[in-house]
């Protein structure tokens, strides 16, 4: 069996030691090196998937976490052969808590997937007809990782949209009138904060420790209130990534369903879908005031055994 690589050379935290090491333990794995491949612009990655994919048993991508977002994009395109893995080497690195291996040690990463890691599969969502990864967002501080710049991600890390984050979180919040339908109920609120969700968190901020990413459905959180307490209350844990939503309950409404429609009486909102910045995520114009979110094709992949 074989296998290719796909890498994002201006990925936070790429090495060529990471790539290396990638080959190496694929190949103690018993696996042939098919071919190794450079992601050069936003959107390389779904043509290089579409192109490797029929030839590969395994196709792993180094980069952040819209790397995997053009993966799952390109996986919704052609009929998966290979199975996909991902080693995080971006800034966040969302994915890395999801798939169980280390935030900011690819080598960690790879040495857990190449010696337990066992063919699966994950969730995704379809937003309007467009695939997502992970997360789909809009409000308050949703554009923050569109609005972090590439150079202090690489300096600062995590810090940089913290940085990028304090001139939204110093003005006042613009509040969205909207009405939900999902699991049976439907509702009209006030909300400055959107996010949808397979995930176990976004923005390096881990807000569903517990959340499994295979059980086809996806959490919802709606920020309905918001005041200087909660955000005094809510910046040490985001530092420390310790957030523990059940603690802000009077604050947001949060579920889990399969199925989703939003409605704007109003101008829709600037949407974004996953985030990773602008080189390698992309939004979502709409020409409707409606979002149907439905659950996305599962994708197969190599996770570590738990």
């Amino acid at each position: 069996m074989n296998f290719s690589v796909i890498y994002n050379p201006i990925a936070t935290e790429f090495t060529q030691k990471a790539l290396d090491h990638l080959i190496f333990k694929m190949q103690q794995r018993g696996l042939t090196l098919n071919r190794v491949a450079k992601s050069e612009y936003s959107g390389h990655v779904i043509e290089l998937i579409k192109e490797l994919d029929p030839v590969s048993d395994y196709l792993f991508t180094l980069g952040g976490d819209g790397t995997v977002n053009e993966a799952v994009r390109a996986f919704h395109m052609i009929d998966q052969h290979s199975v996909y893995g991902h080693i995080s080497t971006g800034t966040t690195n969302d994915m890395a808590n999801n798939y169980g291996l280390d935030r900011h040690d690819p080598i960690k990463s790879i040495d857990k997937l190449a010696e337990q890691g066992v063919e699966t599969e994950r969730d995704s969502i379809i937003v309007n007809g467009e695939p997502v990864c992970y997360v789909s967002s809009f409000g308050y501080v949703a554009p923050v990782p569109y609005l972090a710049d590439v150079k202090l991600k690489k300096k600062l890390g995590h810090m940089a949209y913290f940085v990028s984050a304090l001139p939204i979180l110093l003005r006042k919040p613009e509040w969205i009138r909207l009405r939900y339908t999902a699991n049976g109920v439907t509702e009209e609120i006030k909300t400055c904060l959107a996010l949808i969700t397979t995930s176990k968190g976004m923005g390096g901020i881990t807000l569903y420790p517990n959340a499994d990413n295979n059980d086809g459905k996806f959490e919802v959180f709606f920020l309905r209130k918001l005041s200087p307490v909660m955000v005094a209350q809510i910046l040490p844990h985001y530092l420390t990534d310790t957030i523990d939503l059940s603690v802000y309950k009077k604050y947001c409404t949060c579920f889990s369903t399969d199925h989703m429609v939003i409605e704007f009486p109003g101008l829709p909102p600037k949407y974004d879908l996953d985030n990773d910045g602008n080189q390698a995520s992309f939004h979502l114009s709409l020409h409707e005031r409606r979002l149907e979110f439905t659950m996305g094709k599962k994708i197969k992949i190599l996770l570590p055994e738990k």
